[in-house]
């Protein structure tokens, strides 16, 4: 036999004992296999009971077990016919409900409702994680439990550069709480060093406003100088790139011509301050010399 057979069958068991009990008014409708042990224990075996009772008189049955071969009979005498009316309120224990001492019998019986501090739990679907930590429920077999759901309170929480996400801790939350940012804009203006813009501490960034370049600063993408047609030692920027010129610098270039043996000067490449250029000597003794 299977452990869950078993225990379905040991479920049977409890479930016809526990109808037996209600019935006899000995168990409750959740009592476990040991307490309806105990109740069922509890039963007193009266055997035969018999009695004779007289006009006007009542005789209480004595609770417990009978084999069904006692007798109750009425003698003569008395004479006491008065009947009582008398309420009762249900209650987790079948009760028996009898004329007090001085009434012949009852004549009517009135069941009150269930008290509203009892409550058919049956369709209890809570569970002790559903419940918060310490808070006492009864479940749906009318046994009582102890929630145990976290109670986290008043959870804050600021987001920043460094801390960026938050995690929801699982249980009650009193709703006090919150997360939140605190955004701030900054300026900046360009370098010609990289810039790296971050928050200050515990604070999001919101905008960060780049200012124009400063005046000192020019485009020389359309620059279109060469090494050699810049002076030598002079600098200049051409197209983002710094260029030290080779250009000559020949000062003030001063030649002198006679006409007969140099009758021509070269001007050297570079820049030149100014000169002149003469035609000189004694032309008549050149003449007179060829």
């Amino acid at each position: 036999m299977s452990i869950q057979s078993e225990i379905v069958r040991l479920q049977t068991a409890r479930n016809t004992l526990r109808t037996k009990g209600l019935e006899l008014g000995i168990s409750g409708s959740s009592d476990k296999l040991d307490a309806l042990a105990t109740d069922f224990s509890g039963i007193q075996n009266q055997g035969a009971v018999s009695a004779q009772v007289k006009e006007g008189e009542t005789y209480t049955i004595p609770k417990g077990y009978h084999n069904g071969s006692g007798t109750v009979s009425g003698v003569a005498g008395g004479g006491n016919y008065s009947l009582q009316s008398k309420t009762a309120t249900p209650t987790k224990k079948q009760q028996n409900v009898t004329p007090d001492d001085g009434y012949y019998g009852l004549s009517d019986v009135t069941v009150a409702a269930i008290p509203d501090q009892f409550q058919d739990v049956s369709s209890v679907t809570v569970a002790p994680e559903e419940v918060l930590a310490n808070k006492v429920f009864v479940d749906s077999d009318g046994e009582v439990q102890t929630g145990t759901m976290p109670n986290n309170g008043t959870v804050t929480k600021t987001l920043d550069a460094a801390t960026t996400s938050m995690t929801i801790a699982k249980g009650y939350h009193s709703g006090g709480g919150g997360v939140k940012v605190v955004l701030e804009e900054k300026s900046v203006t360009p370098t010609e060093s990289s810039q790296s813009v971050t928050p200050t501490s515990g604070k999001v960034l919101s905008k960060v406003t780049v200012e124009a370049i400063p005046a000192a600063y020019i485009t020389t993408d359309d620059a279109t100088a060469q090494a050699g047609e810049i002076l030598s030692g002079k600098t200049a920027y051409v197209n983002g790139t710094k260029v030290t010129g080779t250009m000559p610098n020949n000062g003030d270039v001063s030649e002198e011509m006679d006409g007969l043996t140099v009758t021509s000067v070269d001007i050297p490449a570079g820049f030149t301050s100014g000169g002149t250029v003469t035609l000189g000597g004694d032309i008549e003794e050149a003449l007179a010399a060829i």
